[in-house]
């Protein structure tokens, strides 16, 4: 692992840019361990054990951003089932800053964090929790594709270059440290309530079948909106579900 120059962030917060790391998750977690200050970022040019929901292997070769936010004691334990919605809205608002406005359209949120372009995944988002010293620390890994993408059996995948507007992993991250301070701070000092309306007008699925993959069994109905927690609603046939995780897939299985 080599460490570089720090990338430039927005005040409150500090990045260490590194050459290669097995999960940047993991290295901000280390740091956290090791008494690194909340608002911290952890970047890397490539990752040899980067992993997604559910310990999926997630592909993470040079060219993309690979990058963690460590977060102490964020927000109160009621509220932190909310992060992964606001942390899916900083990236959609740092991706469609990337793009040309005609482009931004074809951006959306697929519940509950994961960023599409024309219906095919960009982003992927893991958010973890463990406890420190210090504390409680999360940290929200996001992996956005810049100029490649893995073929993952289960979905569809594409990046920046391929939809036609390249940009550099550095850009990238510019523009995601950015809207990630000012949506932190919409969320600490505001109501959920303009965050979870902010969410839904950038959600792709509302109001059409979906089906939502859980550990233990599989659910199909309509995409009916979100409860005040941030959690999906399902009406199917047995009422109104409230789902807190679970892989969502458009269309009847």
């Amino acid at each position: 692992m080599t460490e570089g120059p720090g990338l430039v962030c927005p005040a409150g917060y500090a990045a260490v840019r590194l050459d290669a790391v097995g999960s940047t998750n993991a290295e901000a977690l280390e740091r956290a361990r090791q008494g690194a200050a909340s608002g911290l970022w952890v970047v890397a040019r490539r990752q040899t054990a980067g992993r997604g929901r559910r310990g999926r292997v997630w592909t993470s070769e040079p060219g993309n951003l690979y990058s963690s936010l460590m977060l102490r004691d964020p927000i109160e334990d009621a509220r932190l089932g909310e992060l992964p919605l606001v942390v899916a809205l900083a990236v959609h608002d740092a991706v469609a800053a990337a793009l040309p406005p005609f482009a931004r359209a074809d951006l959306a949120i697929k519940w509950p964090n994961d960023v599409l372009y024309a219906g095919a995944k960009l982003c992927g988002i893991l958010i973890e929790a463990a406890a420190t010293p210090a504390g409680r620390v999360v940290v929200a890994g996001i992996g956005i594709n810049c100029t490649h993408h893995p073929d993952v059996a289960l979905y569809s995948a594409t990046d920046l270059a391929e939809a036609g507007y390249p940009t550099e992993p550095e850009a990238m991250f510019a523009l995601l440290a950015a809207a990630m301070a000012r949506r932190l701070a919409e969320w600490r000092t505001g109501d959920f309530a303009d965050l979870r309306e902010a969410w839904l007008g950038r959600a792709r699925g509302i109001g059409e079948a979906i089906t939502v993959r859980l550990p233990a069994r599989e659910l199909t109905g309509v995409f009916s909106g979100l409860d005040n927690e941030g959690r999906l609603l399902l009406r199917h046939d047995g009422g109104l579900e409230a789902i807190s995780a679970g892989d969502v897939f458009f269309g009847r299985s």
